[in-house]
């Protein structure tokens, strides 16, 4: 079976002190920092152990392709819009556990053809993908969670979920970067065009424009055909600034 791990809510609060910290030093000891953040919001010790399991994969274990972008955010951090933070988190969460991205890519293909959505039916087609067990009932409830939390969704009633009434706005570069580089890894591929991002059901809750002045052109190569402009991954990717 695939496997879930995104498998506990994980609140922006803890998110945004994580990030924070990685800022400030690279010589602490981030899971002591995190468990003493943590000791007296989560009492469970295990349930506290997989709270801090995914922040540290989502920030710390990143995958090689985007860990020079993940870098130059934790620089660029503390001067992001509260909007891009959470859309920085999003990003992040969505390359870090598929299980995640896929039910958000869900959701905003549902928001597209309807004002709201019902969880029963996120955890049936999340089931269809993952195997019908009481694992994924729980992962798919911390997406929902999770998500309500970081004002990527809102919740009309217990179990229906709808979008939020103002999307987040992104206008950073270094942030548009990141969705070029989810959209990639969810689609397994080195090469999108604009118009596939900029339409992505995956980012419904983001107000951006991504045009060919907005491309990184040290980590991404433009490629103009008659019918689109393509963004392809360059090569010598991870690279250094």
């Amino acid at each position: 079976m695939k496997p879930v791990g995104f498998d506990q809510k994980i609140q922006f609060q803890h998110l945004d002190f994580l990030a924070n910290t990685l800022g400030m030093s690279k010589s602490i000891n981030l899971y002591t920092v995190l468990d003493d953040k943590l000791i007296g919001i989560i009492k469970g010790t295990m349930s506290r152990k997989h709270v801090i399991t995914i922040l540290m994969k989502i920030w710390v274990g990143v995958e090689s392709d985007v860990e020079s972008i993940r870098d130059n955010i934790i620089k660029e951090y503390p001067y992001l819009s509260s909007d891009e933070k959470r859309c920085v988190h999003y990003c992040l969460t969505c390359i870090a556990y598929p299980f995640y991205r896929e039910q958000m890519n869900y959701i905003g293909k549902y928001l597209k053809m309807a004002d709201t959505v019902k969880s029963k039916v996120l955890v049936s087609q999340m089931k269809s993908l993952y195997g019908d067990r009481r694992r994924v009932e729980v992962a798919s409830s911390a997406v929902f969670a999770s998500s309500k939390d970081w004002g990527v969704i809102t919740m009309d009633k217990i179990g229906v979920y709808s979008a939020i009434d103002k999307r987040l706005d992104v206008t950073d570069k270094l942030v548009k970067s990141l969705l070029i580089e989810v959209l990639m890894e969810h689609l397994s591929t080195n090469t999108v065009s604009i118009e596939m991002v900029n339409a992505s059901a995956l980012f419904f809750a983001f107000d951006y424009h991504i045009t060919v002045g907005d491309i990184d052109t040290k980590r991404f190569t433009i490629i103009n055909n008659i019918r689109d402009t393509l963004i392809e991954r360059n090569p010598q990717n991870p690279y250094s600034y």
